[in-house]
């Protein structure tokens, strides 16, 4: 799968690229059946919402064979490779849920000041791809943008920074719990939500099962409470450059949220993952 020059230059342009059709009905409809056989697993990286719903499975292609093959394909790291201009290996992978009617907000934020400050990654060379496993669309919480945000740079601490009664809550708890609740450890404040809205707009980012949303580790994003009837689940990969791994440093956050194996990964057309699939497999809502 190859990007052409007007999807590459649109993306350094507005920080997002959104393709439709990435993957089949079929196909998304496999990865969720393969998906809720995975999230019921205990692990570490499943993160509950206070109501006890699923909010994200961090790393689930350590238990399954289906998410390996799925992050190494080259629907996926063909495009990352041409957006980012180098190699790239696997920094971070999740499962994220929108519970029908009980689906939390992602408040704004970007995403590389996380792998900053937690991580120590160097700079903001690296993206996320997110596939959309079921129809997103204006009632059940898509994900909302601001165009071009992300050439705002890392904003700095002054309009990034913890209240008093964030900073206490934190130190009371594991510090890499901090960036998977809804009460986000560094969140964008509203006058610079509102500088750039209202320079550039907002836009949400709908589409069918299977359409995949590139998108730069600085850009504004959040997404409100799923207050739909419908569920709404996404899988999400996050590459980073070989040229921008994360350097050596004391208690650093586990692996299942900070990959450090830096191997790069090739563009992978052996779809063996997809070996299961079956015309008769119902799309699950």
């Amino acid at each position: 799968m190859k990007l052409t020059q007007e999807e590459i230059v649109g993306y350094r342009k507005n920080g997002y690229l959104l393709l439709k059709d990435v993957f089949s009905v079929q196909e998304t409809g496999l990865i969720l059946k393969e998906m809720f056989g995975v999230i019921v697993k205990d692990s570490p990286g499943r993160i509950l919402e206070k109501n006890g719903s699923l909010r994200s499975y961090f790393a689930p292609e350590r238990a399954s064979e289906l998410f390996q093959g799925l992050v190494r394909s080259y629907r996926l790291v063909g495009p990352s490779r041409q957006l980012l201009g180098s190699e790239v290996y696997i920094h971070q992978t999740k499962i994220n849920s929108k519970q029908a009617m009980a689906g939390d907000w992602w408040e704004w934020h970007q995403d590389y000041t996380y792998w900053k400050q937690d991580d120590g990654m160097p700079g903001p060379d690296v993206l996320t791809a997110m596939i959309f496993l079921n129809e997103v669309n204006e009632f059940n919480s898509q994900l909302l943008l601001i165009p071009g945000s992300h050439h705002a740079g890392t904003v700095d601490a002054e309009e990034n920074e913890l209240d008093e009664e964030k900073a206490a809550a934190y130190q009371q708890s594991a510090t890499y719990m901090t960036a998977l609740t809804a009460d986000l450890k560094y969140t964008l404040k509203q006058q610079t939500v509102a500088r750039w809205a209202e320079r550039n707009g907002i836009i949400s980012a709908k589409g069918p099962a299977g359409s995949v949303l590139f998108f730069h580790g600085n850009v504004f994003h959040a997404s409100a409470n799923n207050l739909s009837p419908w569920n709404r689940y996404t899988f999400l990969v996050t590459y980073n450059s070989v040229g921008n791994v994360l350097p050596e440093m004391e208690n650093p956050r586990p692996t299942f949220l900070a990959n450090r194996d830096f191997t790069p990964i090739e563009p992978s057309e052996d779809e063996s993952w997809l070996r299961h699939i079956d015309a008769t497999i119902p799309v699950i809502s």
